[in-house]
């Protein structure tokens, strides 16, 4: 019961409230009448506020995708990175995992510089450099020890009187021979596919490189067909002359990267300037930005009783 009596009561002070608000509202279009003035309706009010309030949608949806975007920002790479709070975590135990994991590197880095000085070289990163050259040297060695290997039975066989075409397919058919053979052209095979593997990784790596540096590119690739506007023959020749795909496309289009540059740089000056402006309005207040009330509005509202106070809210209206 009462329960049922607060409720009632709180009802009756809603109704109150909106009929003395319309009573107020009804007297003051009649002060504005007296005065021969139009009032403000709230249709115009709300139209005013949004075309005061008109930004620019694309950078206005940038700034709040970042204002919404919470977590930590750090430096990686000479760039600003965000590690969203859910994970951070995961990226602090990685930051302690890390001196284990650099501990281990220098161990394996001291074993393999102890290898690399019995081998003539001055550390492991002088050896890992020269590895190609290595591998050259051992294919050719074989090749030599195959060429002598024939030759010393070659001689051997002509100084027993043997027929050269019959010696030739001797030599062609010896175990020894064969045997010498197959390793020298298993070892060329390897080099040379190891060298094909290393130029595919480059090409691959330059690629990946270049998306990264410009990630718009993967929008303008058509995913039905694969083929990109920005693709070029001139470019897929500098491709195919061996250039890095970053070199090639910066050459070949160079303006393009300007007016993308001045543009960006047009946007970041807009979006601060907008920025400063938020944060000034959030630091100064909406106080501090509303319009004077005129004297005479003041006065007008004195002489009909209405508390002054309330002409703050039609103050507009005389700007």
């Amino acid at each position: 019961m009462k329960n049922e009596v607060i409720e009632t009561a709180s009802h009756s002070e809603d109704i109150n409230d909106a009929a003395s608000h319309s009573s107020e509202e009804q007297k003051v279009r009649s002060y504005y009448e007296a005065f021969e003035l139009e009032y403000p309706e709230q249709e115009e009010q709300e139209k005013t506020d949004s075309e005061e309030d008109e930004v620019d949608p694309a950078i206005d949806s940038e700034i709040e995708k970042e204002q919404e975007l919470k977590g930590v920002t750090v430096k990686h790479n000479g760039q600003d990175v965000t590690v969203p709070d859910d994970q951070i975590d995961e990226h602090l135990q990685k930051g302690l995992n890390y001196d284990k994991v650099k501990g281990q590197a220098k161990q394996y880095e001291s074993a393999l510089d102890r290898i690399a000085k019995q081998q003539g070289y001055k550390d492991h990163a002088d050896l890992i450099a020269n590895l190609d050259a290595i591998e050259r040297k051992r294919t050719q060695e074989q090749q030599d020890q195959f060429d002598h290997l024939r030759k010393q039975l070659r001689d051997d066989a002509e100084a027993s009187g043997i027929d050269p075409n019959i010696l030739d397919q001797y030599l062609d058919n010896h175990p020894l021979l064969k045997q010498a053979r197959e390793v020298v052209e298993r070892s060329e095979q390897e080099q040379q596919f190891r060298q094909q593997e290393q130029s595919e990784q480059q090409l691959r790596q330059g690629w990946e490189d270049l998306f990264r540096k410009y990630p718009q590119l993967s929008e303008k690739v058509d995913a039905s067909t694969g083929i990109a506007s920005w693709m070029t023959p001139e470019m897929q020749a500098r491709i195919q002359r061996g250039y890095d795909p970053i070199d090639a496309y910066e050459l070949v289009h160079r303006d393009t990267i300007l007016a993308d540059e001045r543009k960006r740089a047009e946007q970041a000056v807009i979006k601060n300037q907008r920025l400063n402006k938020r944060s000034q309005v959030e630091k100064g207040g909406s106080a501090e930005l509303e319009p004077s009330v005129p004297e005479e509005l003041t006065s007008a509202f004195s002489l009909f009783g209405i508390d002054q106070k309330k002409a703050q809210k039609y103050a507009k209206n005389f700007e």
